[in-house]
């Protein structure tokens, strides 16, 4: 099993990317690098150390060492905070198991091994990972992550057709209200200064007033980054709503999205206080699904986390499970101590 470091996997992204396509019943969208690499440049500083990757054949095992409140390493994918992605990705997953295996059975510091983002059962790819670790130690499968997702295979119409009659009827006077306000959503993707705007939007919206957004400061590194990587893949989606006032223009909100291999991922959206009544949030997003029908840029809208007022909008949820492997023996040698990058 080869070792590689993290400017190894930046030059294969693209063999990593097609890896995870291939990957039946996981998130390809945050199996690959896009999410999960950015994800550990936010929150690298959290006491992890980042990592430990294998390649083989046509896939890979992405994983990192972390450590425990009690100070015990444990192995995970390289964004264990949400567990979207899968770990491990590729058309052998049997055989990468067993590499994996072996390289594990070699390591002393691991207690513990957590893949998240895996299929639910009886899913082929669950089944051969849960066989081939269960030489490691007992396996346990435990809750992951919902995601809902709208198809828009068949387009605009037919997505809108099968909404509600009252989301319907309350969209069409969101979008009347808008036009008699003078509200327009502006394509911003490939402003050099985007982030600093959406975050100047972020601070005057709930999130920003929590610090619960990308104004917090992981959030911000993490959200930075990647909006950086999107935007020189020609990947990034980003639109602003402003409104006109006495004074001008004004920025009232914003909608921030990626997109890889026809499948659209949300990633953030939000908007101002004040403006809860032209229904920004829901202009934004229906704006978005509109282009992307009206492009055939997308198959699907992969809003993220399970939330109630998202099923309104998406046609099926999409959800995985996570495996846990407790190591049977621990070895007799000391546990290896933290490097000077894991923190305290």
């Amino acid at each position: 099993m080869k070792h590689l470091n993290l400017q190894d996997l930046e030059q294969r992204w693209s063999r990593i990317e097609r890896a995870a396509d291939a990957t039946p019943g996981v998130d390809p969208w945050c199996s690959g690098l896009d999410w999960s690499l950015s994800v550990a440049h936010g929150f690298a500083r959290r006491g992890k150390r980042l990592l430990l990757e294998s390649e083989h054949g046509a896939g890979f095992v992405l994983l990192g060492y972390y450590l425990d409140v009690e100070r015990n390493m444990f192995l995970s994918g390289l964004e264990p905070l949400w567990g979207f992605g899968s770990p491990v990705i590729g058309t052998d997953i049997a055989g990468l198991v067993d590499e994996l295996v072996d390289e594990l059975q070699q390591l002393p510091e691991w207690t513990a091994l957590v893949l998240p983002g895996l299929p639910e059962l009886p899913s082929p790819t669950t089944i051969d990972m849960m066989t081939g670790l269960s030489t490691l130690g007992p396996v346990h499968l435990g809750e992951g992550i919902t995601r809902q997702v709208a198809d828009l295979s068949r387009g605009h119409e037919q997505w809108l057709a099968a909404r509600s009659s009252r989301f319907r009827r309350n969209l069409r006077r969101a979008e009347r209200l808008a036009t008699e306000r003078k509200v327009t959503i502006v394509n911003v993707r490939h402003e050099a200064d985007l982030f600093d705007r959406i975050e100047a939007i972020e601070r005057q919206s709930w999130k920003g007033h929590e610090d619960s957004g990308v104004t917090s400061e992981e959030m911000n590194r993490m959200y930075r980054h990647m909006v950086k990587r999107l935007q020189v893949r020609g990947r990034l989606h980003a639109h602003v709503a402003t409104i006109r006032t006495d004074n001008g223009e004004r920025d009232v909100g914003y909608i921030l999205g990626g997109i890889r291999n026809r499948r659209y991922r949300g990633l953030q959206i939000s908007y101002v206080d004040g403006y809860e009544d032209l229904s920004i949030g829901n202009l934004l997003q229906h704006h978005q699904i509109q282009l992307l029908c009206q492009s055939d840029l997308a198959d699907s809208y992969d809003m993220g986390m399970d939330i109630e007022y998202k099923r309104r909008w998406a046609d099926r949820a999409e959800t995985s499970v996570m495996a846990i492997v407790q190591r049977s023996e621990q070895p007799a040698t000391e546990r290896v101590a933290p490097g000077p990058d894991e923190g305290g």
